[in-house]
């Protein structure tokens, strides 16, 4: 697993608690949306979040957390990206799944010789920050390096700093809890630490 890693499962009540916190937040008929995390959510995170070495990142006016939830009916997902300019990593928490979804990783080479890349002098921006991008449309179909599958209540890492994509292929939505820490640590030093100590009440595999 190059780009991802698996740390453990959060147990259901953590889960059911954050779920029915964003379905209460969600907006309704709204196929693929973003949720951001409020004080209240952020510091419900903190009361179980036991990490005392990375420290959770805050946009720049410092009005809400760096943590956001993904929210993505059957048949949606996000095309072939990097996260934002400088990011490098993140953590995600599954509250709802398929056995069909999907994260897929791919070779930069690849990718660079088969599509225009969005450079940072023409990012694609919204009030959510920014990704880097790749004019695919049609991404299902492209050649990927690595697969990831979860379950619900998985806890992993990732590296966001490799251009990826994600497909919601089921009955449920896919929803995904994602976390992002200070400074833009490498997708290898998150995982580190978060081996050692991530949360109170993660079920280690």
């Amino acid at each position: 697993m190059k780009y991802y890693h698996k740390l453990g499962k959060l147990p259901k009540d953590t889960i059911d608690f954050f779920l029915d916190e964003i379905l209460k937040r969600k907006v309704p008929n709204v196929p693929y949306q973003w949720i951001l995390f409020d004080k209240f959510l952020n510091e419900e995170f903190l009361k179980i979040f036991s990490n005392s070495e990375l420290k959770i990142q805050w946009n720049k006016g410092k009005i809400h957390p760096i943590q956001k939830v993904f929210y993505s009916e059957p048949n949606h997902g996000f095309r072939i990206h990097k996260d934002g300019l400088f990011c490098k990593s993140a953590m995600n928490t599954v509250l709802s799944c398929n056995n069909n979804d999907w994260v897929r990783w791919y070779d930069e080479d690849y990718i660079n010789s088969i599509a225009s890349v969005i450079t940072s002098t023409n990012i694609i921006t919204n009030n959510y920050g920014n990704s880097r991008d790749v004019n695919i449309a049609e991404y299902e179909t492209v050649k990927f390096t690595e697969e990831l599958h979860t379950e619900v209540g998985d806890v992993y890492t990732l590296d966001v700093d490799t251009y990826h994509s994600f497909k919601c292929i089921g009955t449920n939505p896919r929803i995904i809890l994602q976390t992002k820490f200070e400074n833009f640590p490498e997708f290898e030093t998150i995982t580190e630490s978060l081996i050692k100590n991530s949360f109170s009440n993660l079920v280690k595999l």
